[in-house]
């Protein structure tokens, strides 16, 4: 393939979902030509796809993530509120129970939009099939992958599609095909290994539906209800999406999953930790019927540590990792791992090698960074339940003890819950929990547990009013020792 003012020839992406879509379009950038192949017909419109059934539950776009998709797309974001998305300030918008206690709600200037993953997906597709150097296929399954003589390089896939089997050749392969990703057969068909695996067996069901939002609404624009484990296995969410609606969802842990029928939908959402929820949604019109999305566990597959690598493929979202949707770091993951990936070949752009010395599976380590600590923070709270399937790091006991002190913590400490923002949304990593200011009150408040009972220094049965104009700066420290 002939070199051009983008760089390389052509790319092959296997998936036409947010994974896929984002990783195109880094892409576009750097190769003449990029194809993206989609078994399933696309629709037209902001709809549902039978190949993600969890398209049809509440999604979470972080801070972090939707700053990329801001730089990706511009003015994507503001077309989307002038459609009725709404751009929120988590910390002012929110009504979070978090492991049992309530979040302190003030201007934190940390932003996020609510919208639903079937809109989401339709407004970054229509953005990047308008590129002029990207194809959609669909129709098109990927068979194999094919490589050179050596089976150190791929060079194409081998595809059935409507016109039969053909071969793709493409410089460069991205998997982006989910939890059914066949790249571990492929791989294994090229003499590799297959990569280590670790999953965590959660048993998770998530019931969701729409409802009409009421009229004039405006006291949050997102409720979060999560019990402390171990004891609460349940939890819901509400959030606002386009259309003036709502989406409700009720997640339950190890088969204790929330009915489809209206009386049982209802009923499991009275039983949650609080029944704050279950008086929003008991006299709000349904627009849909309840449906359910099983999670058998979260998985990751560690292709970043295999000893030998192809070049020219890689692997991104959930065909490497599946973390639990509850914790809502999905999207925002895929987005910085398309963004890590783009940077990756830019690099390659000025390499001697180019795409075939060694990008591959170190785009692979760089994605494996990302992932561990979000999935390092997840699966350690999932942990928590004695019922969870899974090898138990050493200190785990000491990591929850912890963790449930900082949630308690951001009940009652502004300061404290903006370091625990500025992390979850991904504007610092996790040394953003170890700054001097924050560790030291995290340290007394933590003392003071061993000696005062949870319910006197944290805030865990009162629904936060709004906050005003209150930021973090006009707080008062919480005096951890009192």
């Amino acid at each position: 393939m002939h070199s051009n003012s983008r760089g390389f020839g052509q790319a092959v992406v296997i998936g036409g979902s947010i994974a896929g879509l984002l990783s195109a379009r880094v892409l576009s950038d750097h190769f003449e030509k990029v194809i993206i192949l989609e078994r399933e017909p696309l629709p037209e419109g902001p709809e549902a796809r039978k190949s993600t059934p969890q398209g049809r539950h509440i999604h979470a776009l972080l801070e972090a993530g939707l700053k990329t998709l801001d730089a990706l797309f511009p003015g994507m974001v503001q077309e989307m509120v002038r459609e009725g998305v709404d751009l929120v300030d988590m910390a002012r918008d929110a009504v979070w129970l978090q492991s049992g206690s309530w979040k302190v709600r003030y201007e934190s200037g940390i932003q996020s939009i609510l919208a639903s993953r079937p809109f989401l997906e339709w407004k970054v597709r229509g953005r990047v099939t308008a590129l002029p150097n990207v194809e959609v296929r669909q129709g098109y399954g990927v068979e194999e992958l094919v490589a050179d003589a050596s089976r150190q390089r791929v060079t194409g896939v081998k595809v059935k599609g409507p016109q039969g089997e053909q071969f793709l050749e493409a410089e460069l392969v991205v998997d982006t095909s989910g939890r059914g990703s066949r790249a571990q057969h492929w791989l294994e068909t090229l003499g590799y290994s297959r990569p280590e695996e670790e999953q965590v067996g959660i048993d998770l069901g998530y019931t969701s539906r729409f409802y009409e939002r009421p009229a004039g609404f405006d006291d949050w624009k997102i409720m979060v209800v999560n019990g402390r484990a171990p004891e609460a296995k349940h939890s819901g969410f509400i959030a606002n999406v386009e259309g003036g609606r709502w989406i409700v969802s009720l997640n339950g842990y190890f088969g204790d999953h929330a009915p489809t029928d209206e009386a049982g939908f209802l009923e499991f959402a009275r039983k949650l930790p609080t029944p704050y929820l279950y008086e929003y949604i008991r006299n709000a019109k349904p627009l849909t019927a309840p449906v359910t999305h099983k999670i058998p566990s979260s998985r990751w597959l560690h292709y970043e540590r295999m000893e030998r690598f192809p070049e020219g493929f890689v692997l991104l979202g959930d065909a490497v990792c599946a973390l639990n949707p509850v914790f809502g770091q999905g999207m925002t993951v895929i987005s910085l791992g398309a963004k890590i990936l783009g940077e990756a070949v830019a690099r390659a752009r000025t390499s001697p090698g180019g795409l075939h010395q060694g990008m591959s599976h170190g785009f692979q380590k760089e994605l494996g960074k990302l992932v561990g600590t979000c999935w390092s923070l997840t699966t350690t709270l999932d942990l928590a339940h004695p019922e969870t399937r899974g090898k138990r790091p050493p200190g785990l006991k000491a990591a929850l003890w912890t963790i449930q002190n900082m949630v308690d913590l951001t009940s009652v400490d502004a300061k404290s819950c903006h370091a625990f923002y500025e992390v979850l949304h991904m504007r610092k990593g996790m040394e953003g929990l170890l700054q001097p200011g924050f560790a030291a009150t995290l340290l007394g408040y933590s003392l003071k547990s061993l000696f005062v009972p949870r319910e006197k220094r944290a805030n865990l049965t009162t629904l936060p009013p709004p906050p005003g104009k209150r930021t973090p700066a006009d707080a008062e420290p919480v005096d951890a020792a009192a």
